[in-house]
């Protein structure tokens, strides 16, 4: 589960962080990241599944997404966006450019200070829960008396769930410290493979409530503090669950040398200081939107707007996680290493290929993921045959999100990439453009198009900024990879273009919205459509390889 890259032997005197990951063992490391994440957003589909069976998609399931999402935004702005920024890139920086013992002082300083805010913070984050809860609904519309009672039982049962979830900003900050301590000692597999055991507690606890409330609402579960209590420590217990699992990954990763030690003058804390400022910046902007589209989302109105939108981003998320989440793990410490030792060549060539990979993988499932989305929200979401209307918004959201998964990723890449040059300045002003668009989009799309215009509008800020992202690097490194890099694209784009096309024609053929005939169109379309993918592939390659006898064909 936890494959060591640095196996090979090292050059005499050089010390383990310096060597870079042979290609075998970044192959094996993305493979057994790409394994664990794939079975975690499996059984991540299964805890939505559950969560949609037991709440389903109503104002309780709002009130219980809401709580269970502010924890993780407010983990991002206090510690979670400076320490994907920076913790990696100057670890690696000190062990590279000191010794062993200097190093991991430092890192024993950076790492004293984190804990420290994060215990702070959970405590402060503790007395502003019903604030926050409060901000979130400030855009709920109340019309009447009735109204205003279901919004006052709305924001009790928020507040309460918030309560119990608020021990999870300190828990996803040690698992956060903990994956950059290993990502360091080139241990990825582990962070990858940890969260399913969240996702199983969390499916224990949701199917134990649904025996103790069989058919829960908002007005019964607030009278209940005890069916509240099962909902909010069981969640915050997965959480508890997959950081205890990560231990034993930590105790075989040499971090022998890492002491508590409190010293804000040392190099490496002032270093993540002077980082962590512009990166502290963009997780605020970041946050902020998100603040707002969840806000936005509350304001449309209906039965459950944010848990459509909740299930939806959740679904767009998954092949994002599953591989180019898993490429980014492992290429960022190379990236790193490369600009540590000033070797632009060998950057270039290592972010053209991960983004090459990215690519390969987003290009078809964004394509997949757009033409199945509204039967197979109402496939896995809908029982089949119940909730229509809900379903459907969610699956409009899903396949309006879709089309942004390649930007979305690209731009998370590119991010990375301006991470490992300790140019955050530069990510900043991306975010800030990124927010901006988003913002400004949502705000005109909302009206005619509802959640879906909220979701578009995601799509959009994502794909702008992607695109000025590469073309800031462009400006700064030149060719964005080795020569012939990007030449398989063509490839995927083509076989892409074929699968989309057997996808909509096989999709449309039924119009089945419920029951076996559902079941039959969404399968249908999805092996059709893969075959399609996969023979023209082959039939592109085969056309290649005869064209250019005698070369040696790019994989």
């Amino acid at each position: 589960m936890d494959p060591d890259l640095n196996a090979a032997s090292p050059p005499p005197g050089a010390p383990v962080s310096e060597v870079a990951a042979p290609r075998s063992g970044l192959m094996a490391a993305v493979g057994s990241m790409a394994a664990g994440t794939a079975i975690s957003r499996a059984t991540g589909v299964l805890r939505v599944l559950a969560l949609v069976y037991v709440l389903g998609i109503s104002p309780l399931a709002d009130a219980y997404n809401l709580a269970n999402t502010i924890p993780n935004m407010v983990y991002d702005v206090v510690l979670g966006g400076v320490l994907g920024a920076t913790f990696i890139p100057v670890f690696i920086q000190r062990l590279t450019s000191t010794s062993e013992r200097e190093a991991w002082k430092s890192i024993s300083a950076v790492v004293t200070l984190a804990v420290v805010l994060l215990a702070a913070t959970t405590a402060i984050f503790l007395a502003l829960a019903p604030l926050l809860i409060d901000a979130f609904t400030s855009l709920e519309h109340v019309q009447h008396t009735g109204s205003a009672q279901h919004l006052a039982t709305q924001r009790h049962v928020a507040t309460v769930l918030l309560r119990w979830f608020v021990p999870q900003v300190f828990l996803y900050g040690l698992l956060s410290i903990g994956g950059a301590l290993l990502n360091v000692r080139r241990r990825f597999g582990a962070p990858m493979w940890v969260p399913i055991a969240n996702n199983v507690v969390c499916i224990g606890v949701l199917l134990t409530f649904a025996t103790v409330a069989p058919s829960p609402s908002l007005h019964s579960v607030s009278m209940s503090p005890g069916q509240l209590a099962l909902l909010g420590a069981g969640t915050t217990a997965g959480v508890l669950v997959q950081f205890l699992l990560l231990l034993p990954s930590l105790t075989k990763a040499k971090l022998g040398r890492l002491r508590w030690r409190w010293d804000l003058k040392d190099p490496a804390v002032r270093t993540v200081a002077r980082l962590g400022s512009w990166t502290f910046g963009f997780v605020v902007i970041n946050q902020a939107a998100l603040f707002f589209v969840i806000a936005l989302a509350f304001s449309v109105g209906g039965s459950g707007p944010v848990s459509s939108y909740t299930y939806a981003y959740a679904f767009w998320q998954m092949p994002y996680a599953i591989v180019a989440v898993s490429v980014m793990s492992a290429v960022t410490p190379d990236l790193a290493t490369h600009h540590s030792t000033e070797d632009e060549i060998a950057f270039i060539a290592r972010f053209g290929s991960g983004l090459r990979s990215v690519l390969a993988m987003m290009i078809p499932a964004s394509v997949a993921l757009f033409l199945l989305a509204k039967p197979a929200i109402a496939l896995l979401l809908g029982h089949g045959n119940t909730q229509p209307r809900q379903t459907a918004e969610t699956g409009m959201a899903l396949a309006e999100l879709s089309l942004g998964l390649v930007g979305f990723s690209v731009f998370q890449y590119v991010v990375r990439a301006l991470q490992a040059m300790h140019r955050t300045k530069a990510a900043f002003w991306l975010y800030l453009g990124e927010n901006v668009i988003n913002v400004g989009a949502a705000l005109l799309l909302v009206g005619p198009l509802g959640l879906a215009g909220i979701a578009l509008s995601v799509s959009v800020g994502y794909s702008v900024a992607a695109v000025a992202g590469l073309l800031l690097l462009e400006h700064w490194l030149g060719h964005l990879g080795s020569p012939g890099c990007y030449r398989p694209l063509g490839r995927i784009c083509a076989s892409s273009a074929v699968m989309g096309l057997v996808i909509a024609v096989v999709s449309n053929l039924s119009g089945a919205l419920a029951g076996p005939a559902l079941v039959a169109r969404v399968l249908g379309a999805a092996i059709l459509g893969a075959g399609a993918y996969l023979g023209t592939a082959a039939l592109v390659h085969t056309s290649q390889t005869r064209d250019r006898p005698g070369r040696l064909q790019d994989s």
